[in-house]
């Protein structure tokens, strides 16, 4: 199978994104990407980060990092209210990082009633936040057991690393046979969204590339922003795809 060079786009049709991906297959990477595409495009960039994984964020001017528990959940609570109110604000996109952070909206509770979880707050977020502005890209090693059946409700748009049987049944196109097990290579994941599913290969930027991006001036208006490239020829922050692995 060989690579091509045409970017695949977050178009209109993306909603929010589901990252699926074990540690050392490229989820930190990818959300490191989008998030400087997106700051330099101008939009509001919020990261949800309580292992540390994007130190590069700080001081960026477009760019909020929340590096704790009790941050992360006050702002997931701040962006629920705001939908549940109906109140529209500048484009943002909030990156919720793996691990320990999805380990803390399961476990961290603000309120002692049914509805105090960060991850109750983050599925209000999902459920309205397209409506008032905001787009969410949440990376996870699984699909969390609460979402188990609204995954593919929630997330219009899902990136799957090697994807397991479950978080294919579960993440990916259930009446679609299972992906081959593909070679291993950092960052290759399948897109899986209504139109099927394409094997892609995440551009990977250093936290260098990814924080001088993040502070470059926004670029002339374009809405959406490629997830990365196939080939080194292509240029710099661009998003790939492999060549003749769309499955309808």
């Amino acid at each position: 199978m060989g690579d091509d060079t045409i970017p695949a786009y977050l178009g209109p049709g993306a909603g929010h994104v589901l990252l699926v991906a074990w540690p050392g297959t490229g989820s930190t990477t990818g959300l490191r990407t989008l998030a400087a595409q997106y700051a330099r495009r101008g939009t509001q960039v919020d990261i949800l980060d309580v292992s540390g994984q994007h130190a590069w964020a700080r001081a960026q001017q477009r760019v909020h990092l929340y590096g704790d528990a009790a941050s992360v959940h006050r702002r997931l609570y701040q962006l629920a209210a705001q939908v549940r109110a109906g109140r529209s604000g500048p484009a943002r996109t909030v990156l919720v990082e793996s691990g320990q952070t999805v380990t803390s909206l399961l476990r961290f509770r603000h309120y002692p009633d049914p509805g105090g979880t960060g991850l109750d707050a983050l599925t209000a977020v999902l459920a309205a936040g397209r409506l008032h502005g905001i787009r969410v890209v949440m990376a996870c090693r699984a699909v969390p057991e609460p979402w188990s059946h609204l995954a593919r409700d929630l997330f219009t748009t899902r990136l799957l690393a090697a994807p397991t049987p479950r978080t294919w049944q579960l993440a990916g196109r259930p009446g679609a046979p299972a992906p081959q097990k593909e070679p291993f290579r950092v960052g290759r994941m399948h897109l899986v969204d209504s139109g099927g599913d394409q094997l892609l290969q995440l551009l990977r930027l250093t936290d260098l590339q990814a924080a001088h991006l993040a502070a470059t001036p926004p670029a002339s208006p374009r809405p959406y922003g490629r997830l990365g490239v196939t080939a080194p020829s292509a240029s710099a922050f661009q998003i790939p795809r492999m060549q003749g692995d769309r499955r309808t």
